[in-house]
């Protein structure tokens, strides 16, 4: 299975980062979202059968997708295949404010 594809934000493509911003470029690329707080050290894993997008607002957020790691910070998004094993780590001293998206509107919470 395919890695996640990381996009760092580009302010001189995307302007000045906010949350809003992050979330128009989602909505732009075809992605429903809901936003997420994290806090710090909390980890938490999941799959699913969707393809998906882990947006970081704000916050270090260590995301391992079918156990390769990588580490994201404000404006990174990683774009995860459909069915592949994800795990967060709040690995930052913050709170992390994430955007999850996915291809399909039915968005589960």
């Amino acid at each position: 299975m395919a890695p996640a594809r990381i996009e760092r934000w580009d302010v001189r493509l995307d302007g000045p980062l906010s949350e809003d911003a992050l979330q128009r470029k989602l909505e732009f690329l075809g992605f429903a979202l809901l936003a997420r707080t994290y806090p710090s050290g909390l980890a938490a894993a999941t799959s699913d059968p969707r393809e998906g997008v882990a947006a970081v607002v704000r916050g270090l957020v260590k995301l391992t997708i079918n156990g390769e790691p990588e580490l994201l910070t404000a404006g990174d998004l990683a774009f995860v295949p459909a069915g592949a094993e994800r795990r967060l780590e709040m690995v930052g001293p913050a709170t992390a404010l994430c955007l999850e998206a996915f291809r399909n509107s039915d968005l589960r919470t």
